[in-house]
Order: C-alpha cells, then structure tokens, then sequence
C-alpha cells in the first residue's frame, strides 16, 4: 500500500518537474542598446481666469507657458448700496435700497498651452 502511494506520487510529481526545468533552461538574450530611444512630448493645456486685474500670468509665462487663446468679458469688481427712490430712507425702510455695480472691470480667461518631453515632468 505504501508503495503503491509512493509510485503515485512519485509518477505525479516527476513530470512537473521535469517540465520547469526545461523552462528554467530557456534563455533569451535581449539586447537593449540596439534600441532607439524615442522621446515622447507631452502636451499640457491649462485654464487661466484673472478678475478685476488681481493677478497677472507672468509666472505662467516664466515657465514656459504660451498664450494660446484669451477671452474677456466686463463684471463688476465691487458692489455698491443705493436709494431706490430719492424720497427713500435706507435705515427705516430695508425694500427700497437696491444693491448696484460700483466698480466695472475685466475678467480674462487665458488658455494656455506647453509641450515638453516626458523625461522633463515634474510636478508644478
């Protein structure tokens, strides 16, 4: 009985090692200087909004960045409480002032645009 296990297991486990062995044997050469190196760009695209001239994208542009499309449009930077009527009292009557535009300016969305090699990506 004993030996009857031993032969199974023996039957078993003889040809799977046989098998991985051969697969250890195998060699493949490769040869990597005989690649090119190819060099992949990536192209960035970012949105850009500035309100009222708070800030400029001269930074953008310092790193690289290139304007590609601008849009601008008029907003009211500040607001400004007035009388509805000139009989109006503010302070004894809340409906009659009305909130208007104090100062107009200019809000500008940039869309801006870089290309650089994938080697060069670093977090900014």
């Amino acid at each position: 009985m004993l030996q009857k296990l031993l032969k199974n297991i023996t039957l078993t486990i003889f040809p799977i090692l046989i098998a991985s062995c051969s697969s250890l044997y195998s060699r493949k050469e490769y040869n990597f200087n005989s690649q090119k190196k190819s060099e992949v760009n990536v192209t960035e695209i970012i949105e850009v909004t500035i309100v009222c001239n708070k800030s400029n994208i001269d930074s953008y542009l310092n790193k690289g960045w290139k304007i590609q499309t601008s849009n601008s449009s008029e907003i009211p930077c500040t607001w400004k409480t007035k009388k509805l009527t000139p009989k109006c009292n503010i302070k004894q009557d809340k409906g009659c002032a009305i909130t208007v535009p104090d100062i107009v300016g200019t809000k500008v969305t940039y869309t801006l645009i870089r290309t650089r090699s994938k080697d060069n990506q670093e977090m900014e």
